[in-house]
């Protein structure tokens, strides 16, 4: 589990970036301290990078965020399923 700094590291993301697609996209849910804290696991620090990569194709966020969603078990996967 991660904390909200190292899940934006890992994923290339600022900590607010990541707050904003929680809370506009829903692209994740993290777990949260007895004190409120977010923590990420590993399968959401993957959709918070395929979300980035699609914007980076040039993907709206709100299409990139639907398909990182509807990918939650491999969001990895679906995102090599466009590489040539």
């Amino acid at each position: 589990m991660y904390t909200i700094k190292q899940a934006a590291a890992r994923s290339g993301l600022s900590v607010p970036v990541v707050r904003a697609w929680e809370r506009r996209y829903g692209v994740v849910h993290p777990a949260r301290t007895p004190s409120g804290y977010r923590l990420y696991d590993d399968a959401a620090v993957d959709r918070l990078r395929t979300m980035q990569a699609l914007i980076a194709r040039g993907w709206s966020p709100s299409t990139a965020a639907a398909a990182s969603i509807a990918f939650r078990s491999d969001p990895a996967a679906y995102l090599r399923s466009f590489q040539p």
